[in-house]
């Protein structure tokens, strides 16, 4: 099914600011951002979030620092993106998640803001301990030096000109048309893919890609007229929509183009216990409700997963830590 927006009444995700890098939250859900290393937090909301089994599982360096430092492209709202007030704070999906990950954990949570293509190189260099908003879940990726753990399903969408000027209803409908995608990414590779079976295949021209670092360079190319799609997730492209509707339309991809998958946050297969933290710290925040708090509102909910959905490398069951044969 094909479905045309931007939607009336989607949820916005609360905003909260994490600054310094440090969590310093005003949730309904939360109350303290953290604690030092060893000692037990202070009761959020007259709860106890501080899991101490889950706390002895993070790497050593995590402990001794008190600090998770997450890392991610923050030009993708609702999932993660920039304060207005702040352009030093993360506000979105991720960051809410994390905040109560770092109560439960008993640590403080940093954000950076990271461009797609340094997202897995600074996380093989240590430039932060885990990729939390634009990391896709792949077989590939769960063979080679990543852990992944799934936070949310994600669907993909199209971001059109107002109007749909250019009748666009898939990604095959723009042979011989121009569209944005990530550098570096999925979405580069299956419309190459789409291309060629789709549009050379049957006698017609390619589809031209430019490739940018983020959405928001996209979005003001096709607002130019640049560009005549940008194939981002269907959440992103959403609440771009939604924000600017005389402007801009979205058209979700059809599912046989581009099933729905995973979006999940990203650890270095060098530190499992950390995977099995953030793993432990996830189950907890859908236990009790918070997760499903979050993604409150009538399209959010579409992207929501289950517990049982919920596991390290969910595509090849690969342990965490080691990689996958085959």
């Amino acid at each position: 099914m094909n479905t045309v927006f931007p939607l009336r009444g989607v949820g916005r995700p609360r905003r909260l600011a994490l600054v310094a890098g440090a969590v310093a939250l005003a949730l309904t859900l939360a109350g303290c951002g953290g604690a030092a290393p060893g000692a037990e937090p202070a009761a959020s909301g007259g709860e106890e979030r501080f899991d101490q089994k889950l706390h002895d599982l993070l790497p050593e360096a995590i402990k001794e620092s008190g600090t998770i430092s997450f890392g991610g492209l923050w030009e993708t709202p609702p999932v993660l993106s920039v304060s207005e007030m702040d352009p030093t704070t993360a506000v979105g999906i991720a960051p809410e998640l994390a905040a109560l990950f770092g109560e439960i954990l008993g640590v403080e949570v940093e954000w950076q803001n990271l461009a797609w293509p340094a997202q897995i190189p600074g996380l093989q260099a240590g430039t932060v301990d885990a990729l939390f908003g634009q990391v896709s879940i792949t077989e590939e990726r769960e063979l080679s030096v990543l852990d992944l753990i799934p936070f949310q399903s994600r669907g993909h969408a199209l971001l059109v000109a107002g109007g749909n000027p250019e009748d666009v209803h898939a990604i095959a409908d723009l042979c011989g048309l121009t569209i944005g995608v990530p550098i570096g990414s999925n979405q580069a590779a299956k419309v190459a893919e789409v291309s060629e079976t789709a549009c050379v295949g049957e006698g017609d021209k390619a589809i031209k890609m430019a490739e940018y670092q983020g959405a928001a360079a996209a979005v003001q190319a096709l607002r130019a007229g640049t560009i005549d799609a940008w194939l981002d997730v269907t959440l992103n492209v959403m609440e771009t929509a939604e924000a600017d509707p005389n402007t801009f339309e979205g058209v979700e991809v059809p599912e046989e183009e581009m099933p729905t998958e995973y979006s999940g946050i990203a650890v270095s297969k060098e530190n499992p216990g950390l995977s099995e933290a953030l793993l432990g710290a996830m189950k907890a925040v859908i236990e009790d409700g918070s997760y499903e708090k979050i993604y409150s509102g009538e399209q959010l909910e579409l992207a929501m997963i289950t517990i049982e959905e919920l596991k390290i490398n969910p595509m090849t069951g690969t342990p965490a830590g080691e990689m996958a044969a085959g």
